[in-house]
């Protein structure tokens, strides 16, 4: 997990507009933040699993990724919201990494 320092506050980047990357899996929004590091937020919906473990599961890989993004060369940083769809459940953890990665290197 990140550190709660890394984790952004997902109430405050709600009705903000930004850039958007879309995927089958994912939607990342980014937001230019005025921090030294890049902040990361995950929304998981009951759409994606009932079980609060399964979307904690899925949570889990995504900042465990994220630790890799949190600093950054670009000289911007940004606030990352990566919103889950109900599309990921079906993909493998490999997969999910994959895919993830391949986003934010362009995104970053």
């Amino acid at each position: 997990m990140l550190a709660k320092k890394y984790r952004l506050q997902i109430q405050s980047v709600l009705n903000k507009s930004g850039r958007v990357f879309k995927s089958r899996s994912f939607l990342i929004k980014t937001f230019l933040n005025k921090e030294d590091f890049n902040r990361f937020g995950v929304v998981i919906s009951k759409k994606v699993d009932k079980r609060a473990t399964g979307r904690n599961k899925i949570k889990r890989i995504v900042l465990d990724l994220a630790k890799n993004y949190v600093f950054s060369e670009n000289p911007k940083k940004f606030d990352i919201l990566i919103i889950i769809s109900p599309a990921m459940i079906k993909l493998e953890k490999t997969d999910i990494i994959k895919e993830l990665d391949e986003a934010l290197q362009k995104l970053i």
